[in-house]
């Protein structure tokens, strides 16, 4: 069913204006009727309306004078002109002039309907299309990608200012550490930001395809190529094109990326008719290409245009004062995905994370905190035993692989409160939440080690549904 949407149908025939009225009416559409253009013009002054449908011709002030009266004050209203036999041409002026479309006398009433609904879904279409543009600039605003610390603010600064430029980008860092945020980033602060950004994953295509996949295709070129197909970069003409892990591409495909270049031009495979393209070109990798280039593995004259401006990601490990924030958002994130409450985790479970080593960096962070999200349930609390293993492993007892220690330094003691408190927290995972076992498993007394659990204010975070009792 409709939303109610209001109609206003103008048409000087009385019979043919009611009938429609009533058909649409009983469609459960919102009616207006005027007889005349000078009668409409007057309706659409005090009225808004979603649909405006009218004849070509009309006394006095014709169909397209009236359709453009109401886009100049409602923009998004959509026409639709009725047109008799020798009308059209100017009905298709019309459009030209903002109309939806045209419908030819005679027609039937369910064809006016059907013409209406798709009107309407084109707008649901357009408005959400533009409700998700904005999104993306919402999201890829440098001032939601977060990380307050040095290194990252570094980066805002000069992705800032290279933003509105169109140089060439090289991105690097470690898998895992932002590299097509910030290139997304970058695209929706530039001036191709109402354009595409194309991305393209060169290590994850074989290389007999991706040739294919970048440039695009004539019909007969190869086996299976039963039609003309167009490639990455002539998507994103106007636009930005990603090039993930730049350093996977072959020899032979480096030549052909260099052209584009410098040159703004390809053929498509089997093709020989040159394509132009205005297109941004933003490469990343996790690759070190400057020892790729001395090893004669990477095009020096390639990697010298694509490193017009280099911004280098650091690892996770060399953020750490960031992931404190990145932690609260990826629980909100997950939190509101699973209809949960906000949860917020534990000191040690904090703990935990500011001590590992992020191998996988954010990437890894963000399934971490998914995972113990999920594993928490309906708890409020994230405990170290929602994370997982290899974390846990990682802090779990005094051979640590690795000791952090913030440029302020730490306090002794609440450091050797924090080991002792995860050597009890495993034993009593290991026992399966049994107090009795989990200090025969330290040697200690069942006394002492509830005495510790106080003192340590570890009580709460072992009663829950441990089945063990004091």
């Amino acid at each position: 069913m409709p939303g109610r949407e209001s109609i206003l149908v103008v048409d000087d025939e009385t019979e043919l204006r009611e009938a429609i009225s009533a058909y649409l009416k009983q469609e459960g559409y919102e009616i207006q009727q005027a007889s005349s253009g000078e009668q409409a013009l007057d309706s659409l002054k005090k009225n808004a309306f979603d649909i405006l449908i009218t004849d070509m011709k009309l006394p006095g002030v014709d169909g397209k004078t009236v359709l453009q009266e109401a886009l100049a004050i409602y923009p998004e209203i959509i026409g639709i002109i009725i047109t008799g036999y020798g009308t059209i041409e100017s009905a298709v002026q019309a459009m030209k002039s903002g109309a939806y479309d045209y419908i030819a006398k005679p027609f039937q009433l369910v064809e006016m309907s059907l013409l209406i609904k798709q009107a309407l879904e084109r707008r649901r279409l357009k408005e959400e299309n533009a409700y998700l543009k904005t999104q993306l600039k919402e999201k890829y605003r440098f001032e939601s990608i977060i990380g307050n610390s040095k290194p990252m603010q570094e980066i805002f600064q000069l992705v800032d200012t290279i933003a509105a430029t169109n140089s060439t980008i090289l991105i690097t860092g470690e898998t895992g550490t932002g590299k097509e945020l910030i290139a997304k980033a970058i695209h929706f602060n530039s001036q191709r930001k109402d354009q595409k950004i194309v991305s393209i994953n060169c290590g994850a295509i074989p290389e007999t395809l991706l040739e294919s996949e970048l440039f695009g295709h004539v019909k007969g070129a190869f086996t299976g190529a039963h039609q003309t197909r167009i490639g990455k970069f002539e998507q994103a003409h106007r636009g930005t094109i990603f090039l993930d892990e730049i350093g996977n591409m072959s020899p032979s495909l480096q030549v052909k990326l260099l052209r584009v270049l410098q040159e703004r031009e390809f053929e498509r495979v089997g093709g020989v008719e040159p394509v132009r393209v205005d297109v941004r070109i933003i490469a990343a990798t996790s690759a070190n290409l400057k020892d790729m280039v001395e090893r004669n593995e990477f095009r020096s004259d390639l990697y010298y245009r694509l490193n017009v401006i280099p911004i280098h990601l650091p690892a996770l490990k060399d953020r750490r004062e960031d992931i404190p924030l990145l932690t609260k958002h990826f629980i909100e994130k997950y939190c509101q995905n699973s209809n949960f409450e906000l949860k917020t985790l534990s000191q040690e479970a904090m703990k935990m994370l500011m001590t590992y080593n992020w191998p996988g960096n954010i990437r890894q962070l963000e399934n971490a905190i998914e995972r113990a999200v999920a594993l928490g349930g309906t708890r409020n609390l994230i405990f170290s035993s929602d994370l997982p293993s290899e974390i846990q492993k990682t802090n779990a007892n005094l051979f640590l692989s690795e000791i952090y220690i913030p440029d302020e330094g730490v306090n002794f003691k609440t450091e050797i409160s924090h080991v002792e408190k995860e050597l009890i927290l495993q034993s009593l995972k290991k026992s399966g939440g049994n107090k009795k076992q989990a200090a025969k498993l330290l040697n200690l007394k069942r006394t002492t080690l509830i005495e510790k659990l106080k003192r340590l204010n570890l009580l709460d975070e072992v009663n829950v549904d441990d089945g063990s009792h004091l």
